[in-house]
């Protein structure tokens, strides 16, 4: 298998717990293959990178919408 580090940003609607930001970035990063999971509060973006060889693009957004309403993905690679 080849190491196959993707990222995904997504826009979630209003993410209103400032304080549950840090639980919902170890939720998905507790998940198998998200090496990397960042919140931004200020402009509601889940930035997440991942290893594509332990986990596929549409398990990353379903665990990314078991912590916040996701309407649209901005940007991946």
């Amino acid at each position: 298998m080849t190491n196959m580090i993707k990222e995904i940003k997504l826009k979630a609607d209003d993410i209103s717990c400032t304080g549950c930001i840090e639980d919902m970035e170890i939720i998905l990063r507790d998940q198998d293959g998200i090496l990397e999971a960042k919140i931004n509060y200020a402009d509601d973006i889940i930035d997440i990178k991942y290893d594509s060889d332990v986990i596929e693009r549409p398990a990353v957004i379903h665990t990314a919408r078991r912590v916040a309403n996701i309407s649209k993905i901005i940007w991946e690679q």
